[in-house]
């Protein structure tokens, strides 16, 4: 248990633990959510619209994760650090159990978040005044780690993980405790309930429908990732002004994801993919870019203050959330595990901070 929770949370048993726990979405959020009751003896029934797994976002083909930094260290960037290292354990635990593979599956290769020059004075500044250790965050200076006028914020142990091997892992570490229920659409989760102890809501785009909170908001989010050839490694993870990840044991690069909205369709087109490039041209000039192999359109639940929603839902017994994780599902999915199983377990993990995200109503 890392410092943060040690002086954060404490353990109150408030409810009688779950036997059977129906949980919506069997994307990294819902497999997450899964494997953390079974880990705990928990019956879990996952039900996804899907024909299977990770049919969403958690189907890209790679995606990032590393720490946020804000100057005041916002509570957004304190749990994005707690986040940071649910997800590297679980992570090394799928693979110490053989289901995930380093360097295959998931690396932490460094992530360089570059800046823009007209910002880079001020977040040296904010490093300096934060005091963070060089093994989490330091500046790097531009041309230091790749040919670019840009210099960043370098998180030495930042890494990537390809979400739907993620979520295959996690399914496998279930066991026989886990039955799946795909092709499964729920749009009323009245019946669930009055089948299981507990129900968690863990997809993206209707989560407010299903789990209704007065007065509380979320956005859709398309994002369009491209793929191409990589003909030149980076390699580091890279964003800020561009979005890049090439896995070393691939051939290819992707770049993205776009920020659109409102979400009119959910058609790859010709000019997202032209943005991906042209700002990874804009962002590193020297690097060369292949051959345009494929893209993929997902969408993201944003909700209004940009933080997840994890945990109960209020004043509905036994009804749970865990979504709204907008472009950082990679950061909040064990963590959110976690958090439900233990609410599901009568063993709410409980602190000032986690109660920043337990799902909301928007503030008036």
């Amino acid at each position: 248990m890392s410092s943060l929770e040690k002086d954060s949370h404490a353990l109150l048993n408030i409810a009688q633990p779950s036997s059977t726990v129906a949980v919506i979405g069997a994307g990294i959020a819902g497999s997450s959510v899964a494997l953390a009751l079974c880990k705990l003896g928990v019956q879990v029934h996952l039900y996804d619209s899907a024909s299977g797994p990770a049919a969403g976002a958690s189907g890209n083909w790679v995606g990032a994760f590393h720490p946020h930094i804000t100057r005041g260290d916002s509570p957004l960037s304190q749990l994005t650090r707690l986040g940071f290292d649910y997800t590297l354990r679980a992570l090394e635990d799928l693979t110490d159990k053989g289901l995930l593979e380093t360097g295959v599956d998931w690396d932490t290769p460094g992530h360089l978040q570059t800046v823009p020059a007209e910002e880079a004075d001020r977040m040296r500044e904010t490093l300096e005044l934060l005091n963070f250790p060089h093994t989490l965050v330091r500046w790097a200076q531009p041309n230091e780690l790749l040919p670019t006028a840009l210099g960043g914020l370098y998180f030495p142990q930042g890494g990537w993980v390809k979400p739907a091997r993620w979520v295959e892992a996690n399914l496998q570490a279930c066991g026989e405790l886990l039955h799946t229920h795909y092709n499964s659409k729920v749009t009323d989760i009245t019946p669930l309930q009055a089948q299981y102890s507990a129900v968690v809501v863990c997809v993206a785009e209707n989560a407010l429908e299903l789990a209704p909170i007065p007065g509380a908001r979320a956005n859709t989010v398309k994002g369009q990732i491209s793929k191409l050839r990589c003909p030149v490694k980076p390699g580091v993870v890279l964003s800020g002004e561009s979005y890049a990840i090439a896995p070393a044991a691939d051939d290819w690069l992707v770049l993205g994801a776009t920020y659109e909205r409102p979400v009119l369709h959910m058609n790859p087109t010709a000019e997202a993919d032209a943005l991906n490039m042209g700002r990874f041209k804009a962002a590193f000039p020297e690097l060369p870019l292949g051959e345009f192999l494929d893209h993929r359109c997902a969408v993201r639940s944003v909700w209004h203050d940009r933080l997840p929603a994890i945990g109960p839902v209020p004043n509905r017994p036994g009804l749970f959330m865990s979504t709204g994780f907008g472009s950082r599902g990679l950061l909040w999915a064990a963590l959110g595990g976690a958090i439900v199983a233990g609410h599901c377990m009568g063993q709410p993990l409980e602190s000032k901070l986690l109660g920043k995200i337990t799902p909301r109503a928007a503030k008036a």
